[in-house]
């Protein structure tokens, strides 16, 4: 018993006749005979009752085509799945991101990737960069996007770009009016810092520190929304990564340029031993060139009003 034969009996049974089914396979009609006689042979019963050209099927043929049938829908979910894997429509990525990524880039990433792609089933979380680059490195994750690159052999971490930091002021701030704000401009203000874990603290420190700049620290904060949320409120001044204010409609707060350059690089963080999924690969893809727009457009955009 095989496949051909299993076909030509589903053929026969939905046609009604040997000549017909013979059309729907594109086959002769011998063929079907011969495909039909040799399923009988395997089954050890006939399958139609002949008296001349016609045929009936016989009882026991309706009890094996229902399962047939069964069968053929199986192969055909089966054939749709492989079609979906091909076309990259259907399966499961993991993704995590560091926290102000995760809420402000990766959600449009995320939707602009599904839209023609429903099936496809996504899983985000937000974590640090340390945390995100063990979690891919011991395959809790598929992909992250981090500010550090891997420091773990069973990862690779791909460059995606570098960003410049950007100075945020209250609305009517006295330096608003400027276009690039240089830290000397922010001798005496008083400053929303990021906390000593913040990967970005130690430059900016050195920055203001070569500058001879003195700065009012009067609130250390873990994130940087939380930073633009008290500026906004008009605690004072901040130095943050552009991706904060990326889509940030706040009107209280304005972002300007920032010297000296401070830049944040961001990283694409993939496993080196996990089985290879073009799924992962194509959203890896697709993320870069992404935020490599972002980048070019709207956070650039904010450096220069």
């Amino acid at each position: 018993m095989n496949v051909r034969q299993l076909e030509a009996f589903q053929a026969a049974m939905t046609a009604g006749s040997l000549t017909a089914a013979a059309g729907l396979l594109g086959v002769s009609q011998p063929a079907i005979s011969q495909l039909i006689g040799q399923l009988e042979r395997s089954c050890g019963f006939d399958l139609f009752t002949r008296a001349g050209t016609k045929m009936r099927p016989t009882r026991e043929a309706d009890v094996l085509y229902a399962e047939v049938q069964r069968m053929f829908i199986g192969v055909g979910r089966v054939a749709n799945v492989a079609k979906a894997l091909r076309d990259q429509t259907w399966g499961a990525v993991s993704v995590a991101a560091f926290p102000v990524f995760t809420r402000r880039a990766l959600p449009e990433i995320v939707t602009t990737f599904c839209v023609n792609r429903p099936d496809v089933r996504f899983s985000i979380d937000s974590m640090r960069s340390r945390s995100l680059i063990d979690a891919v490195a011991t395959q809790q994750i598929d992909l992250g996007f981090s500010i550090l690159p891997g420091d773990r052999p069973e990862v690779d971490s791909q460059y995606v770009c570098s960003l410049r930091g950007v100075c945020i002021l209250p609305i009517g701030h006295r330096l608003s009016a400027k276009r690039l704000i240089h830290a000397k401009d922010l001798d005496g203000e008083n400053f929303v810092a990021l906390g000593p874990n913040d990967h970005s603290r130690f430059l900016l420190d050195k920055i203001f520190e070569e500058a001879n700049t003195t700065r009012r620290i009067q609130i250390e904060v873990g994130q940087s929304e939380t930073a633009c949320a008290l500026v906004a409120n008009g605690v004072g001044v901040a130095v943050v990564d552009p991706i904060s204010v990326y889509n940030n409609v706040s009107p209280n707060f304005v972002a300007r340029a920032f010297e000296p350059v401070m830049t944040f690089d961001l990283w694409i963080i993939k496993s080196k031993t996990a089985r290879p999924f073009a799924l992962i690969e194509t959203f890896s893809e697709f993320a870069l060139q992404t935020i490599l727009r972002m980048a070019e457009t709207e956070i650039n955009v904010l450096q220069t009003r």
